[in-house]
């Protein structure tokens, strides 16, 4: 199997890293992990059509994850996408797609009716939303789904991939949990968020030290991830999901190589990794 890293940022805009999105792939399955900002036009990007996606999940709703969903099914409707689509999710996701397709009703009706197209399948959704664990079968793929510490988030999760006897674990947001650690065993690629100490400054009174402290808290610090690494025993650690997304690469490395005990790959948009 093969991960892209579509966007690698966070909520903080950066054109050189979009919002959170992942594609895992194999010959036969295309799987999307999130829809954050500029998610189709890094589809675009390495030529893979919205159309051709076999199914989205969702780590949780917070908007940097989710904040392109109707663009992203917009556009598979534009990219002659001729199936429906199959979302799965944390529970509050069947809400949040009837309100989005809803706040664009009126709209889309419009664009079915004119553009007289040969399908609007692409606009019928089917949604599952999570239980505190379980595991989803995606054509050549087995997917397991857990519980990750987002809190106050109140349902966020991580992801296993597996194929062939490999086994990519995504961790979603999460502070430092258990759960993480235990589903991640042996990992053969690790793909972990992380906030990076030091780098986030106090500069106004919209970011306060209480904003620095609260942000830190819900996410996986830099002094920590190469711990929660070395406990989950993974072959490879990459780092996703860069707050703040401008930070001193060299350090970062070297913060996460004393407790991992090797360097970790610093996730950049489009980089691609097979597992």
């Amino acid at each position: 199997m093969e991960l892209t890293l579509l966007g690698t940022g966070c909520p903080k805009v950066d054109f050189k890293r979009f919002g959170p999105s992942n594609l895992i792939q194999t010959k036969k399955t295309k799987i999307l992990v999130d829809c954050g900002s500029g998610v189709t036009q890094r589809l675009d990007q390495i030529k893979i059509s919205s159309a051709d996606i076999d199914a989205l999940f969702l780590t949780h709703l917070h908007s940097d994850h989710v904040i392109d969903f109707y663009q992203l099914i917009i556009s598979s409707w534009h990219s002659y996408r001729i199936k429906p689509w199959k979302i799965y999710g944390p529970i509050g996701t069947k809400k949040f797609v009837s309100k989005i397709m809803d706040a664009w009703k009126e709209e889309r009706d419009l664009r079915i009716k004119y553009e007289s197209r040969a399908s609007a399948k692409a606009f019928k959704i089917i949604v599952q939303e999570f239980k505190a664990h379980g595991k989803i079968k995606i054509n050549d793929f087995n997917v397991e789904y857990f519980e990750v510490d987002h809190k106050p988030v109140k349902y966020a999760y991580g992801f296993n991939f597996f194929n062939k006897n490999k086994k990519l674990t995504i961790s979603g947001d999460t502070r430092p949990c258990e759960n993480l650690m235990r589903y991640a065993q042996q990992a053969d690629v690790l793909l972990h968020e992380v906030f990076i100490d030091g780098e986030f400054k106090q500069t106004t009174k919209m970011r306060t030290k209480k904003t620095l402290h609260n942000v830190r808290s819900y996410h996986t610090p830099s002094s920590i991830v190469g711990k929660v690494a070395l406990i989950t025993k993974c072959k490879k650690l990459v780092l996703t999901h860069l707050v703040p997304t401008k930070f001193n690469e060299d350090n970062l490395k070297r913060t996460v190589k004393k407790d991992f005990g090797k360097n970790p790959v610093i996730g950049k948009d489009l980089l691609k990794i097979r597992i």
